[in-house]
């Protein structure tokens, strides 16, 4: 398993007023080494270890900025149509995303704890049930629109003149009952 950084091993206090310095690019890697070193003297990581953090820690703060944008697209058009191909796709990629995690938990270094496996396990069930309830109101959606039609046609065919018995018939054709 990897070793955590000398950075991330740092107090959390100390560490926090790292990362607010990163996040706010306020500080450079020198400035941030001078300051730690005048509150940790010689137990102060060194500066190619705060390097590294600070380029991870800039790196994940790009990925998550694009995220946010990613996601405020996809929120978008997922407003406009809730049931369309945009709402399967979001479905299909926090699916996928869920399985990346869980299968990212046996990589070197990678940890991943029972509470994390059980939030996932969750999303997964309500992304199902998510899915089932589109499924199950498109169903519904599709036979009233079938049942409509069926309607119509009836109601044209008996003004057409056509037979009960043929009427009967159209109408099960239409709704695909069998006779």
């Amino acid at each position: 398993m990897a070793r955590k950084s000398t950075v991330a091993r740092l107090d959390p206090r100390i560490r926090q007023a790292v990362d607010k310095l990163v996040r706010e690019d306020r500080a450079t890697i020198d400035q941030i080494v001078d300051k730690l070193e005048e509150l940790l003297g010689d137990d102060a990581p060194s500066r190619s270890a705060v390097g590294r953090y600070v380029k991870n820690t800039r790196e994940q703060m790009q990925r998550y900025r694009e995220a946010q944008e990613l996601a405020k697209v996809w929120v978008g058009k997922l407003e406009e149509e809730p049931s369309g191909d945009v709402g399967r796709l979001l479905s299909e990629m926090l699916r996928t995303v869920a399985f990346q995690q869980l299968a990212g938990a046996g990589d070197e270094g990678a940890e991943i704890s029972t509470k994390e496996v059980a939030m996932l396990a969750g999303a997964l069930r309500d992304l199902n049930t998510a899915d089932k309830v589109a499924m199950d109101r498109e169903l519904r959606i599709r036979q009233e629109v079938a049942k409509q039609a069926a309607d119509k046609a009836t109601e044209v065919a008996k003004r057409g003149g056509l037979s009960a018995e043929m009427v009967n018939d159209l109408r099960r054709e239409l709704l695909g009952i069998a006779k």
